[in-house]
């Protein structure tokens, strides 16, 4: 603050492009026998629900979150294009036969390269490198498609001597991308005095 001059110096983000993906499979799998490619759910496996020394299969999944963390779980990349990485889990609240709930939490990532020019303005590579400093990227309407395969059925837990229930999910969301400089904000105008005459 130039309190001689009666100047006050303020900078604020701009947004120098933005790209929107909407519905994006974020959590998925892709059935290669299809020409392109098509997005299918991915099957996983949630532990079975331990009581009284008996693993009951999962019936039921009454709630799922998706947490994520958008300062500490994405990464951006700004290299002649625009790489975005987002790590994740997928907390689901789950119920067996007996009416006994667990939590069964399963990791996630996705990542997705965005061209330049599917931003809004389009950039350049110079402009990208010379305009932009900052990139913020924010995951909304996250929607869940999931399915409990064969009940009756179990699959091998990963990376544990465990029994789970096999289940499909599909997890799709809206993805924004924005790109961002700080710029300069001057006002300029008179001061109030914080004395007052007596």
């Amino acid at each position: 603050m130039d309190t001689k001059n009666g100047t006050v110096e303020l900078f604020a983000q701009v947004v120098v492009a933005k790209n929107i993906q909407k519905d994006e499979p974020i959590f998925f799998a892709l059935e290669t026998s299809c020409v392109p490619p098509r997005v299918i759910p991915r099957t996983v496996c949630l532990e079975n629900i331990y009581t009284d020394t008996v693993f009951n299969n999962i019936v039921a999944i009454e709630n799922i979150i998706f947490d994520f963390d958008r300062q500490k779980d994405v990464e951006v990349n700004l290299n002649g294009n625009v790489t975005v990485t987002l790590k994740f889990e997928l907390v689901f609240l789950v119920k067996d036969s007996q009416g006994n709930r667990a939590v069964r939490v399963v990791p996630g990532s996705f990542t997705k390269i965005v061209q330049l020019e599917d931003f809004c303005p389009s950039l350049t590579v110079s402009e990208l490198t010379e305009e932009v400093e900052e990139a913020e990227v924010l995951v909304r309407n996250v929607r869940f498609d999931q399915v409990i395969l064969h009940r009756d059925q179990t699959c091998d837990v990963p990376g544990t001597t465990k029994k789970g229930t096999p289940v499909d999910i599909l997890v799709t969301a809206d993805i924004v991308v924005k790109l961002t400089r700080f710029t300069d904000v001057i006002v300029v105008g008179e001061l109030d005095s914080l004395e007052k005459d007596c």
